[in-house]
């Protein structure tokens, strides 16, 4: 699976159901070669405003259930800011 794949998909917590925000970019384990963490930006929402990013989280990789075509399910054990 490439990156590329990745980027813009929305990030839900599955226990909760609750939007956490976009993929927008990824730590590389070089050595692996693996995905290490998804950077997920938070966009806040606003009916009359332009949407603004709110920040950055970063979530391991290894707490990601499921990628889907449109989302990506994930295992909400902490996330890091």
């Amino acid at each position: 699976m490439r990156f590329s794949s990745l980027q813009k998909k929305e990030v839900i917590e599955l226990k909760k159901g609750s939007f956490i925000g976009f993929v927008q970019d990824a730590t590389i384990d070089i050595e692996k070669g693996e995905i290490a963490q998804l950077h997920i930006g938070e966009i806040e929402r606003s009916f009359f405003s332009d949407s603004k990013s709110k920040g950055v989280q970063k979530i391991q990789y290894k707490d990601v259930m499921t990628i889907g075509k449109d989302i990506i399910l994930i295992e909400n054990k902490r996330l890091n800011k």
